[in-house]
């Protein structure tokens, strides 16, 4: 039945129904894309390059009719080798070991698990049932940057140009982050840094625009799906280059992914991503010289809107590409217009949705995975959540409420993007610094554990001084490494040996229970594992169960007690050997501080 057919006939089912007709559009390629057989990688005790492999045979030319890629994200740790002493590489060989051997879900990262119902582990039947084949930018791509005639792009450009293609192609996206220093800097490399990396952070979001969830790797022990988008408060644009040049190749590299994100969304009648995408543009494209495409539904005419009115206009243009009918109305994803609008930071717009009587007070009806964002979130926490301050400024005038306590209140998802700008906002607003989500966690909590300095330093300047030992636990259980966060706690004298305190008789409480007997029956997650051992948990504790390897040495070094236990009777030390970490660490755990990055 073709889409226009459906309960009304808006002109985005119309043209949805006309893509029908037409292949999916996929990304071209100026490289081949070379792979190596995971049999032949798992076999590897050294790293070659690219041309080396080739002439051995080693490389195959990748067609997906062989099987399923694995693409590998991962930063180098050297100058001119990613890996030296093979160390990151041998992790990913464990792990792909596990996978095919007696791992028989990637779970989802704890928070995800927690909070977005909706998202699902990833059964690693789909990796046992294929041959798989790794794309590896060291061997998939040439070393050598000469170009064979004058006037061409060498080999080793032509691949990298054509890396958002090999995302596309892979079934898989792997970032391979282990804990360890770099040989040259000595600085720390891991999730955290991965995440900053201007090039990561285009595979990362080419993986989102192609197939959504990728998977992390952070010890052959520790690997989880992440579903959300990391965009709100990581863009490429704002990202790290070691060549300036990079980045500004990269802006119509993904205004083009992200125009084909939406049109092949609406060939398969999946609107709720064609709307997701379209209006997160602003987003995804922050930091990069080019503008979104906002009008891939033709036939809008402003005349025949019936209505001089300006924000009658901008209201029917707006329902015309995003296919709604109704100011109010709410989609199959629980999201009104106002919410979709929310995304884009369109100030007009939003002012003419509400000269439209579109209902402030209406929060989302069900959690959205493809956003991370939780169900009940309001139109200014969507806002805040993307930075967009001057339409959450326009809200606020409009009496949007400011002290929320939902799941994801204002103030929280202000933090979470490090919108320090939004926290005074809502602060000047006489939001309370000290409101506490549905679960009884503190926005500064929030902003600790999403290791977002300069949101933490407003919230800290906004309120007087309170306890901070139960911040430091969130900061330790950061997604995002959190070590920075830790530094800044116990400069302020938080207590780095304070054990956890459940609050038993709370939303939260009750959650923890819940999560502590699944655990007990053999239902071993991220969130399970955390839940059973956090109460009396130290902060130590916690980053060994998250795999914040440089946040456990910070908080050893800084003199965090090894003796403690938690109410299970298990310590650091009990913990590490558990879950797995990294020697370096174990060497810490005995007492061995030499490895610790001072």
């Amino acid at each position: 039945m073709p889409l226009c057919g459906l309960r009304r006939e808006t002109p985005l089912a119309c043209h949805a129904a006309h893509l029908q007709a037409e292949s999916e559009a996929v990304p071209t390629r100026l490289y081949p894309m070379y792979t190596v057989h995971l049999e032949d990688a798992l076999q590897m005790s050294c790293l070659q390059p690219h041309e080396e492999l080739k002439s051995k045979g080693v490389l195959v030319e990748f067609e997906k009719k062989m099987g399923k890629a694995v693409f590998v994200s991962h930063q180098w740790a050297g100058k001119d080798h990613p890996d030296p002493t093979f160390e990151r590489f041998r992790v990913l060989q464990k792990a792909m070991q596990r996978i095919l051997s007696d791992l028989p879900q990637i779970p989802l990262d704890y928070v995800t698990e927690l909070l977005v119902p909706n998202a699902r582990p990833l059964d690693t039947q789909e990796l046992r049932s294929v041959k798989l084949f790794l794309w590896y930018d060291y061997f998939s791509c040439p070393q050598k940057n000469q170009p064979e005639s004058p006037g061409q792009i060498s080999k080793q450009a032509q691949a990298i140009e054509s890396i958002h293609a090999y995302v596309a192609e892979c079934s898989f996206l792997f970032a391979l982050c282990p804990f360890m220093h770099d040989l040259v800097t000595n600085e720390v490399l891991d999730a955290s840094s991965w995440r900053s990396r201007g090039w990561c952070r285009l595979e990362r979001t080419m993986r989102e625009l192609s197939e959504g969830p990728w998977i992390m790797v952070k010890s052959a022990l520790h690997i989880e799906i992440t579903v959300a988008t990391d965009a709100f408060n990581r863009p490429i644009g704002e990202g790290t280059f070691a060549v300036a040049d990079d980045k500004a190749k990269l802006g119509p590299v993904l205004a083009a992914a992200l125009k084909r994100k939406m049109l092949n969304a609406l060939r398969r009648g999946d609107f709720v991503t064609y709307r997701i995408v379209r209006n997160l543009q602003s987003v995804h494209l922050r930091g990069l010289d080019i503008e979104p495409e906002l009008n891939l539904i033709p036939g809008f005419v402003a005349d025949k809107v019936g209505n001089t009115d300006d924000s009658a206009v901008v209201v029917a243009e707006f329902f015309h590409q995003n296919g709604f009918s109704r100011i109010n109305e709410v989609d199959r994803a629980g999201f009104r217009p106002l919410h979709y609008a929310a995304l884009s930071g369109d100030t007009k717009l939003i002012s003419a949705l509400l000269e439209q009587r579109a209902d402030l007070t209406k929060t989302t009806r069900k959690g959205q995975p493809l956003i991370g964002v939780p169900t009940w979130a309001s139109a200014l926490g969507l806002c805040m959540l993307c930075g967009h301050n001057e339409v959450a400024e326009l809200l606020i005038a409009s009496k949007a409420k400011v002290h929320e306590q939902g799941v994801l209140p204002a103030l929280t998802a202000a933090t979470l993007s490090n919108n320090a700008e939004g926290v005074q906002l809502l602060c000047t607003a006489k939001c309370d610094p000290g409101v506490v989500n549905l679960f009884g966690y503190s926005a500064l909590e929030a902003a600790a554990w999403a290791n977002s300095l300069a949101a933490m330093e407003e919230l800290l300047s906004q309120a007087s001084e309170g306890k901070l030992s139960k911040v430091l636990h969130a900061a330790a259980l950061s997604k995002q490494g959190g070590a920075q966060a830790v530094r800044r706690l116990l400069e302020m004298k938080a207590n780095a040996d304070e054990q956890y305190q459940v609050p038993w008789l709370t939303p939260n409480g009750a959650l923890f229970a819940l999560d502590s007997f699944r655990y007990r029956l053999g239902r071993i997650t991220p969130a399970t594992r955390i839940s059973y051992h956090h109460p009396n948990a130290t902060p130590l504790m916690l980053a060994i169960l998250q795999a914040n390897y440089e946040t456990a040495e910070i908080l050893v070094t800084e003199g965090a007690r090894l003796d403690l236990r938690n109410a299970q009777g298990f310590s650091a030390a009990d913990l590490a050997w558990e879950v797995g970490v990294p020697e370096s660490l174990k060497e810490v755990l005995n007492g061995d501080v030499t490895y610790c990055r001072m």
